[in-house]
């Protein structure tokens, strides 16, 4: 800087030639230029630049034309602020600020700056204020991670104790919102195994369901929108992604933290658990008053590790706590099963050693043919349990392999009214069916004859000893499913009470009958496995409803 201000022709200058200059100014300048720490000294009413090497560094782009010019217009973008701190040391006061932000233009931007800084006034020979000198120290960086490492140690903090992954999210966001002046909003979208679409779960700074914060944004799209966030290239490459211009993507935009709105974006794909397809991704604004250097890319890398672990944290211990519940779940049912299956096979086998014994000490005739067929009874009553215990089984483990095919409802009612035709005939009971509005189901045939005859059999088993049992069955469309309707006026079942444990397998509402109480476990189990769902409603001492809405599965 030495040597430039020598090489400057200052007679074209404000200040004229060097040999016109006052001696304080010429000391003031020695002074500056003989030290590394940063100085720059005001000369004169326009307050013309003089700086030294390390005041250099500070100017960036201002550097070297700032030399030899007025402060105003190279400072015009904070002049209101530097005549607030210019005017008292004109006065011959002396001021000083530690870490004080400042709003330079030094790299084509309004940027986020903070300094430590002293003005002195320099006393001409008149005695009278001729310039300022300026002792300046940028603590940009150390301000900047103190503040990030803040945000960092409260993410850390709040999302510890997160139970839940949308717990954690909402704490992942509420500590981001700490450091807005870093990250101006923030938009946290995860994406479930087999889903079209990433759901938003939590924002802060962009109003949701607006479109820059859209509740859905697809995932599956072979083009994706182009005025959505593109989350599914974010997760494809793995890595930060930048999105830049914004205003142009998204309107209209509001305005962040700073007077001047964001215009970038970082998608940060976030690791939700070891070998887990479920993903997310983080979408963080850029302040508009930073550049995407590497320290400011380093701290998103960190805000990415940490909510990834957050959420990792969250989700296995949510997938904990569901695989015990299910677990306690499956030893109840174990334990239900266990006491049934011994009363049900218990009873029989008791009967059957009886009914042996007799047989056996029976000479032939009349009783020993009637003591056979009381055995062949039992026998029934085991092979009938069996079979439900195996259906069961197939249900729930084996249903994947069976096919689908378009099924004419009368034929599987037919099926359906032959196996109980005896039943309904020792009742005088009416089954009555109508499937004029849906008659046909693209839908495994098996698994229709099973819900079928499970409901028609528990319709005709609970009726009310008042009266003779009467059976409807109807079909109709619901949109592009067909409702099958089992409509029947039995005894009824007492909902508030009951619908809890109604679908809950090895479960009987009432003493009577001899099932394992599974039909319904089944038919809900079937129905749901494919998108179905079984509906009850029901009247005590009236009647009951069960309507089985069967998404048709295509072929």
């Amino acid at each position: 800087m030495g040597a430039r201000i020598r090489a400057l022709d200052w007679s074209q200058t404000q200040l004229g030639p060097v040999d016109a200059w006052p001696q304080s100014l010429i000391t003031a300048v020695n002074i500056m230029l003989g030290s590394r720490f940063p100085m720059m000294v005001h000369w004169g009413p326009e307050l013309v630049h003089f700086y030294n090497d390390g005041y250099a560094t500070i100017l960036q782009g201002k550097h070297p034309g700032a030399l030899g010019q007025p402060a105003e217009p190279w400072w015009r973008e904070m002049w209101p602020f530097l005549l607030g701190i210019f005017r008292p040391v004109l006065a011959g006061e002396t001021t000083y600020f530690e870490n004080g932000l400042v709003l330079p233009n030094r790299q084509g931007f309004v940027e986020e700056a903070y300094f430590t800084f002293s003005h002195s006034p320099i006393y001409d020979e008149s005695g009278q204020v001729g310039g300022i000198f300026v002792t300046a120290l940028e603590t940009t960086a150390t301000v900047l991670q103190q503040r990030r490492l803040a945000l960092l140690s409260h993410l850390m903090a709040q999302t510890a104790g997160s139970v839940l992954p949308v717990e954690a999210a909402q704490h992942i966001i509420a500590s981001l919102s700490t450091d807005a002046e870093d990250i101006p909003f923030a938009l946290l979208y995860a994406h479930e195994p087999g889903a079209t679409h990433a759901q938003l779960r939590a924002w802060f700074g962009l109003p949701a369901g607006e479109p820059a914060a859209p509740a859905a944004i697809a995932i599956s799209l072979a083009e994706p929108n182009p005025s959505d966030w593109p989350l599914a290239e974010a997760l494809r490459l793995g890595e930060p992604l930048l999105v830049e211009r914004l205003p142009e993507r998204f309107q209209p935009w509001p305005p962040g933290t700073w007077p001047t709105p964001p215009t970038r974006a970082l998608l940060l794909p976030l690791l939700v658990a070891p070998g887990s397809r479920t993903a997310a991704v983080l979408v963080v604004g850029l302040s508009a008053r930073r550049p995407l250097d590497e320290a400011y890319r380093a701290f998103f890398v960190l805000v990415a590790d940490y909510a990834g672990r957050a959420l990792a944290r969250a989700t296995t211990i949510h997938e904990a706590q569901r695989l015990n519940q299910a677990l306690r779940q499956v030893n109840s049912s174990l334990d239900s099963f266990v006491h049934i299956v011994a009363h049900d096979l218990k009873g029989p086998a008791n009967n059957l050693t009886s009914l042996l014994e007799a047989y056996h000490e029976e000479a032939p005739g009349a009783a020993r043919d009637q003591l056979m067929a009381l055995v062949e009874t039992e026998v029934q009553r085991l092979t009938g349990t069996i079979q439900g215990l195996l259906h069961l089984l197939y249900t729930q483990h084996g249903a994947a392999a069976t096919l689908p095919e378009t099924v004419a409802l009368a034929d599987v009612y037919a099926t359906v009214r032959g196996e109980v035709t005896d039943l309904l005939s020792q009742q005088q009971g009416q089954l009555t069916a109508d499937f004029s509005a849906a008659p046909t189901v693209h839908y495994p045939r098996i698994y229709l004859e099973s819900i079928l005859k499970n409901l028609v059999s528990n319709a005709l088993k609970y009726r009310t000893p008042k009266r003779a049992p009467v059976v409807e069955v109807r079909s109709r469309r619901q949109g592009t499913d067909v409702v099958l309707t089992v409509t029947d006026n039995g005894r009824g079942i007492d909902l508030p009470r009951d619908r809890e444990r109604l679908f809950q397998p090895f479960t009987r509402l009432t003493a009577e009958g001899e099932g394992a109480g599974l039909g319904l476990h089944m038919i809900q189990s079937i129905v749901q496995q494919r998108g179905g769902s079984l509906e009850v409603s029901s009247t005590p001492g009236a009647g009951t409803v069960f309507a089985v809405r069967l998404p048709e599965i295509a072929a």
